[in-house]
């Protein structure tokens, strides 16, 4: 049988399936509003900083003495001696030029995550501990993190309490509103595009990973379509070529859905778009993986269900991947969600471009499922 009509008869099956189309196209959208019209909030535990003492340069006024006794201090309380803080790195900018320099590399820093708050000293900082008067933080937040913001104004207390413990103050530091950098504008749709870094990949990788799942050990012609020259290898490259088709004009609904609803992109809408593709055809290799291996429908259904909440659970969309066994890694990045949510992440709210890291290991997963569908497939007995 030539793979034109494999193909044909794949488009077939899937027409067939109501409920398989009805979850695939319809359901994403009914989601999509539902996500668009509510939100949610949780905390992280652990963070790292960067600081920027700017308390070295001449101050006037009230501050003449221009001291720079006590912004060690705070380092040095922030590096060693908090529980929920860690230092990544610190600059001592004695003018403009140097504050400039140093902020533009600490924002580099924040975008790129190593960090997750960026920690100013104004130049008045010991004069304001040693004259009893207010000393002011200023502080710049990753807000691309939504459910960490909360948790950074609560975790920011303990250096302080520690702080104000080391130099006896009795005044309580004037904590500027921080800085919320790469947040989404007041003006577009804020709920959605939060949602938009962990939702769309658990919608698309769910509805695709359904809509394979099935496809091999729920079709009885193909045991009595072995009996013809059609090879095995031919029948896997139709399901994956058919699949792969509707994937993408699944992912191209969603994309067209999301962006009349308000997306807010700082990042390439191409790049955005290539994930979405790229999340949805390492659901349909997983699918495939999944139908290849079960022996019965039920049990297609059961490893599918199994299987996707392994791959929530463990993806770092619940429980963060900084918290695994380094020796734990390899495994977790060939779970789909924890390359797509960082990439989605980097791309519409922090303006990056394509995490190759996170790329290579997205597609080493789908490639590995694939092959390994094939590979079971070929040694799969049928009765015809």
């Amino acid at each position: 049988m030539y793979l034109g009509g494999l193909i044909r008869k794949e488009f077939g099956r899937i027409k067939s399936d109501k409920r398989t189309l009805v979850l695939l196209f319809i359901v994403p959208i009914i989601l999509i509003l539902v996500f668009g019209l509510t939100s949610g909030v949780g905390i992280t535990k652990f963070f790292t900083s960067a600081i920027i003492t700017r308390d070295s340069m001449p101050t006037f006024d009230d501050f003449s003495a221009n001291s720079s006794k006590y912004d060690g201090t705070f380092i040095s309380i922030m590096k060693n001696e908090t529980s929920s803080w860690d230092l990544y790195r610190y600059y001592n900018a004695t003018d403009q030029v140097e504050y400039d320099r140093a902020y533009q590399n600490c924002y580099k820093f924040l975008q790129n995550g190593d960090v997750d708050i960026i920690i100013v000293l104004p130049e008045n900082f010991s004069e304001s501990v040693e004259n009893k008067t207010n000393p002011v933080l200023i502080y710049h937040i990753d807000a691309s993190d939504a459910q960490a913001i909360a948790a950074i104004e609560v975790a920011i207390q303990e250096p302080i309490a520690l702080f104000r413990a080391k130099t006896d103050m009795i005044a309580n530091f004037t904590i500027m509103i921080p800085y919320l950098e790469f947040d989404v504008p007041f003006w577009e749709s804020a709920i959605l595009n939060y949602a938009i870094p962990l939702i769309l990949p658990i919608i698309i990788l769910g509805t695709t990973m359904n809509l394979t799942s099935l496809s091999i050990v729920s079709e009885a012609p193909l045991p009595r379509m072995l009996i013809t020259p059609t090879a095995k290898r031919e029948i896997i490259l139709s399901k994956l070529i058919a699949n792969s088709i509707v994937m993408f004009l699944q992912s191209t609904e969603i994309f067209v859905t999301i962006a009349f609803f308000g997306l807010y992109s700082l990042g390439s809408l191409f790049y955005f778009y290539l994930v979405l593709i790229m999340i949805g055809f390492s659901g349909i290799c997983i699918g495939l993986f999944i139908s290849a291996l079960s022996p019965t429908e039920q049990s297609a259904n059961q490893m599918y269900l199994i299987m996707f909440i392994i791959i929530i659970l463990f993806s770092g969309t619940i429980l963060p991947l900084n918290i695994t066994d380094p020796s734990v890694q390899i495994i977790l990045n060939l779970l789909p969600l924890s390359n797509a949510v960082p990439m989605i992440t980097d791309i519409t709210l922090k303006g990056l471009s394509l995490n190759l890291t996170s790329l290579f290991w997205l597609n080493l997963s789908s490639l590995i499922y694939v092959t390994l569908a094939y590979i079971i497939y070929m040694f799969k007995k049928l009765e015809v």
